[in-house]
C-alpha cells in the first residue's frame, strides 16, 4: 500500500524536497530553520519499503539555499529496486515528516542535472577521498578529476585524478570502472581545517563536494597523551576517557593513502630501544650486484645499534654457478660450528638495512624463543626516499608457497638451520643447497614459533621489483617448495599462476578414493538462480562422490515446486524445511541429514565457472591442519566479490578484495594466490561435517543471518584449525540476490542484533587484530582492506 500525500502541516519544522534522480543517484535537501546548524537523517523509499539512509549535508547546489546552503543529500538507490518500484519518497528519520517531490517510476533525468548526478565523492576521514564520476553521455568515457584547496588567496588546483578504476557503486551499470581514489598529501595532516572542492574536467562540481577535513595522524588517544602528558597511574576519569577515545579510534579509523608511505614511516616507523644481546649475528650477502651495491649493503652493517663484535659477514656470488653451489654448505658449515652464532641474516647486494635491524630481529628471537622470525620491509625511490612498503601477515605456510614475503627482513636461528641442515640430508639429496633450500628445510623441520615483526626493518634497493608478483620467476625457490609441498603431502605439484610467472600454487593430490562430498543449497523460490547454481553442480563439476542437497525453505512459487520435483529425478536430495528463515539453522538442519564426510555450503545465488573449482577446494581442506576453505567470489562483472575476510574492520569484519578484478594482482599479488585467512563466507564454504558437528556448527539463536560464517571460521581457529581462502576455486555470486535487503525496522533491528553479538563474542580478537592483515594496513570500512595505512597504526607487536 502506497502512503497518503506529504503532511504539510510540518512545514514551519521542516523544509526540503527531492530535487532529481539521475541513474540510481536521488538527490535532494532537507532543513530544519528552527536548528539551522542541524544535518538531518533521511530515510529513502522504494514504494513502503525503506532502501537507504542519508545524512543531509551536502553542498545544495541551487542558487535558493537553505541555511548555510549545505543542506543536501546525495545516495545511491540500485536499478533492480528501481525497477520493480512503483514511487520513490523520503522522509525524515524515525517518522518524520515526508518530503516533498515524490518521484513516480520509471523516471527520466532532467537534462540540466545529467553532469552534476552522474558523480560522487565520500570522505570517511583521513587523507583519502573516494567516489565515482560516469559521463551518461559517454558512458565509456573517463572522467577526470580536479581537487581545488581554499586558501587565503582563493581556490589553489592541487591534484589531479582520473575515475577509471573499478568501483562496487557502479555495478549495475553497462562499465563499472568509473570509480576514483585520491590521496591526499601529508600536509593535509596538521590537524588544521581544510576545505577541498572537487570538479569534473567540465567545471562541474562533484556531488558531495566541497569537503572539509581536520586530520590528527595519531588520533585520538595520541592527542590525550600530548594533552596531559603520558603517566604510569592514570586517575580515573583519565582513564575513562583512554578507554572511550580508544573506542572512538576502533569504530572509526581513518586512512591514508600509500602515496604518502615516506611520511608515514617517519611518523611511525620508531625504533624501540636497544636491549642488549649475547651471540652474534651472520649476515649473507647474495645476489647479483656491483662494487658499489655491496658497498651500500656493508655500510648499513657498520651503522647498525648491535656492537660490531657480535656482527659478521660471508660473502656469496649469486648462486648461479656450480662453483658458488658447491662452496656455500661448507662455508655454512663452518660458521654453524660455532656456538657463539645465534642468527643468520640473508642481504640482496644493494639492499641496507637500518640502523636498529639487527638488534631487533635479534630480540624478537631469543625472546620468543623462536626458530625464527621476519619483519616488513619497504623499497628507495629514485631519490632515495621510503616507498612501496611490502607489510606482511604473520606466519602462513599456505601463503609462502605462492609468494616469498619472508626473506627480505628474516632472520632464522643457528638451531633451526643446524636442524633443517640435518632434514635436507635426510629428505632431500636432489636439493642443491642454497638459500631457498635452507628456507624450504627450516618450514619443513620447524618445531618453535614463527615471529612476524611487524616494523620495516629492511629496505629494499630502487632496482628491486616493487611487488612481489613484479619479480623474475626463480628455478631454485620452484625446486625447494616442490620439495617442500611433497614433504608435505606426497605427490604434490608446483605450477606456475597464469599471467603472473613470478607466482606458484601447489595443486594438492586427492586420495585415491576421494572423500563423498555434500553441497548443500538452501532455496525458497528463486528459480532462476536456483536452478543455474545446481545445474552448475549437476553438469559443470569435475568430481566423483558428490551428494547435492537443495534445502527447499518454503517456497511458494508453482514453478519453483515444480523444477524441485523435477529435479529429484537427477538425483538431487530435496529437503523440506517449513520454517522461518534462519540461515544458521536451515544448514545445522540439513548437515544432520547429510551423508558426505565433507561439508560444501553453497548459496543459491552461486554460479560455476570453472569445473575444477571443487577439486581444488577439496585439495586444500585435506591438508594437515586446515579446517574449512573458502572460494573466490566474483560479481557478475567479474569484479572480486570475496577474497577472504578480515577480522577487525570498522570493529567488525569485511571482505577483501573488492575493487580488484579478477584478473588484478591485488595488494603484493595476493589476488592471485591461496592464502590463509581468519575467516571465509559461507556462500561458498567446505569443511569436515565432524568438524562442523564439532564446533556446533553455525550459530543460529545469535546469527541468524550475517556473522554466522566469520563465528564460526573464528571458532575453527580457537581450536586450532587454520582457514584457506583460494582464487584457484572461482564461482560468480550474486551476494544477497536470494535474501534479498533490509528494508524493514525487523530486519535492520536483526542485523544490529547480530552486529552487537558479534562485538561481544570477539572484540578482544578485533583490538587483538587480525593475524593475516598488517596493523599499519587501513581498517576503515570506506577504504576497505589493503585499501591503504591507518591513521594511526594499531600496536605493532610481534605476531606469532
Amino acid at each position: 500500500m502506497l502512503r497518503p500525500a506529504p503532511n504539510h502541516s510540518a512545514a514551519h519544522e521542516i523544509q526540503g524536497s527531492i530535487t532529481g534522480l539521475a541513474g540510481d543517484v536521488l538527490h535532494g535537501w532537507a532543513f530544519a530553520p528552527q536548528t539551522p546548524d542541524l544535518r538531518l537523517a533521511v530515510e529513502i523509499y522504494v514504494d513502503d519499503a525503506c532502501v537507504a539512509v542519508v545524512r543531509a549535508d551536502l553542498d545544495q547546489g541551487n542558487d535558493d539555499t537553505a541555511g548555510d546552503g549545505f543542506h543536501g543529500f546525495a545516495v545511491h538507490v540500485r536499478k533492480p529496486w528501481l525497477k520493480d518500484g512503483a514511487c520513490l519518497r523520503a522522509r525524515i528519520a524515525n517518522q518524520g515528516p515526508w518530503l516533498d517531490g515524490d518521484i513516480r517510476l520509471p523516471a527520466q533525468t532532467p537534462a540540466s542535472l545529467t553532469d552534476r548526478l552522474s558523480t560522487q565523492v565520500w570522505h570517511t576521514g583521513g587523507l583519502t577521498l573516494r567516489g565515482w564520476a560516469w559521463d551518461a553521455d559517454a558512458p565509456t568515457r573517463h572522467v577526470d578529476i580536479h581537487v581545488l584547496h581554499k586558501t587565503a588567496h582563493g581556490w589553489e588546483r592541487v591534484l589531479d585524478a582520473t575515475a577509471n578504476r573499478h568501483h562496487p557503486a557502479l555495478l549495475y551499470r553497462a562499465t563499472a570502472d568509473h570509480g576514483f581514489d585520491i590521496d591526499l598529501p601529508w600536509t593535509f595532516a596538521d590537524g588544521q581545517v581544510h576545505t577541498l572542492a572537487l570538479e569534473t574536467d567540465r567545471g562541474v562540481p562533484l556531488t558531495g563536494s566541497p569537503i572539509s577535513l581536520c586530520v590528527h595522524p595519531e588520533g585520538a588517544r595520541a592527542l590525550l597523551a600530548r594533552a596531559c602528558g603520558e603517566t604510569p597511574e592514570q586517575p580515573p576519569v583519565r582513564h575513562l576517557l583512554d578507554t572511550l577515545l580508544q573506542h572512538q579510534d576502533t569504530l572509526a579509523p581513518r586512512s591514508a593513502g600509500f602515496g604518502v608511505y615516506a611520511q608515514w614511516h617517519t611518523a611511525f616507523q620508531h625504533p624501540q630501544p636497544m636491549q642488549p644481546h649475547t651471540g652474534s649475528t651472520l649476515v649473507l650477502l647474495m645476489g647479483p650486484g656491483s662494487a658499489a651495491d655491496e658497498a651500500r649493503s656493508l655500510h648499513s652493517l657498520r651503522q647498525q645499534r648491535l656492537p660490531a663484535d657480535q656482527i659478521r659477514s660471508l660473502r656469496l656470488d649469486d648462486g648461479s654457478t656450480p662453483t658458488a653451489l658447491a662452496n656455500f654448505p661448507q662455508q655454512l658449515a663452518a660458521q654453524l660450528a660455532d656456538p657463539a652464532l645465534a642468527c643468520i641474516i640473508p642481504l640482496q647486494r644493494g639492499d641496507h638495512l637500518p640502523t636498529h635491524a639487527l638488534d631487533t630481529l635479534l630480540a624478537a628471537l631469543t625472546t620468543h624463543q623462536a626458530d625464527w622470525a621476519y619483519a616488513d620491509c619497504d623499497q628507495d625511490d629514485a631519490d632515495g626516499q621510503r616507498s612501496n612498503p611490502w607489510l606482511k601477515p604473520a606466519w602462513d605456510e599456505t601463503l609462502f608457497y605462492g609468494i616469498d614475503l619472508v626473506t627480505p627482513g628474516t632472520a632464522v636461528s643457528a638451531c633451526a638451520l643446524r636442524r633443517a641442515l640435518q632434514h635436507l640430508a635426510q629428505h632431500g639429496p636432489q636439493l642443491p643447497v642454497c638459500w631457498h633450500s635452507l628456507l624450504a628445510g627450516v618450514v619443513a623441520s620447524s618445531t618453535g614459533p614463527v615471529i612476524h615483526v611487524p616494523q620495516v626493518l629492511y629496505h629494499r634497493s630502487e632496482s628491486a621489483p616493487a611487488a612481489p608478483h613484479q619479480a623474475l620467476p626463480d628455478a631454485t625457490r620452484e625446486q625447494a617448495l616442490h620439495w617442500l609441498a611433497n614433504q608435505r603431502v606426497p605427490g604434490a605439484r608446483l605450477t606456475h599462476v597464469a599471467d603472473f610467472p613470478a607466482l606458484t600454487r601447489v595443486q594438492w593430490p586427492l586420495p585415491s578414493q576421494p572423500p563423498t562430498v555434500s553441497l548443500i543449497v538452501p532455496t525458497r523460490d528463486q528459480l532462476v538462480l536456483v536452478r543455474t547454481c545446481v545445474e552448475g553442480l549437476l553438469h559443470h563439476t569435475d568430481y566423483p562422490g558428490l551428494e547435492i542437497i537443495v534445502v527447499d525453505n518454503d517456497s511458494r512459487d508453482a514453478d519453483t515446486l515444480a523444477w524441485l520435483d523435477h529435479v529429484q529425478s537427477q538425483g538431487v536430495r530435496v529437503l523440506r524445511y517449513p520454517q522461518p528463515f534462519n540461515y544458521a539453522a536451515i544448514n545445522n538442519w540439513a548437515v544432520e541429514h547429510a551423508q558426505g564426510d565433507i561439508i560444501g555450503l553453497i548459496n543459491n545465488d552461486i554460479a560455476i565457472c570453472h569445473p575444477d573449482w571443487l577439486r581444488e577446494m577439496i585439495g586444500q581442506l585435506l591438508r594437515p591442519g586446515i579446517g574449512a576453505v573458502g572460494a573466490r567470489l566474483l560479481w557478475p562483472n567479474a569484479m572480486v566479490q570475496h577474497g577472504g575476510v578480515v577480522v577487525g574492520i570498522n570493529g567488525l569484519a569485511a571482505h577483501t578484495g573488492n575493487h580488484n578484478d579478477q584478473h588484478d594482482p591485488g595488494y603484493l599479488g595476493l589476488n592471485q594466490v591461496a592464502r590463509q585467512q581468519s575467516a571465509v563466507t559461507a556462500a561458498c564454504l567446505l569443511v569436515r561435517k565432524r568438524d562442523y558437528l564439532r564446533h556446533g556448527g553455525l550459530d543460529a539463536r545469535r546469527y541468524p543471518v550475517a556473522f554466522n560464517d566469520v563465528d564460526f571460521c573464528l571458532r575453527l581457529r580457537e581450536s586450532g584449525l587454520n582457514l584457506v581462502w583460494t582464487p584457484f576455486a572461482t564461482l560468480t555470486h550474486a551476494e544477497s540476490a536470494s535474501r534479498g535487503k533490509e528494508d524493514s525496522p525487523a530486519k535492520a533491528a536483526r542485523a544490529h542484533r547480530e552486529q552487537r553479538h558479534f562485538i561481544q563474542r570477539w572484540s578482544a580478537l578485533c583490538a587483538q587484530g587480525d593475524p593475516y592483515y598488517h596493523p599499519g594496513l587501513s581498517a576503515d570500512y570506506s577504504t576497505g582492506p589493503y585499501g591503504g595505512l591507518a591513521l594511526p597504526p594499531r600496536p605493532f607487536a610481534p605476531r606469532a
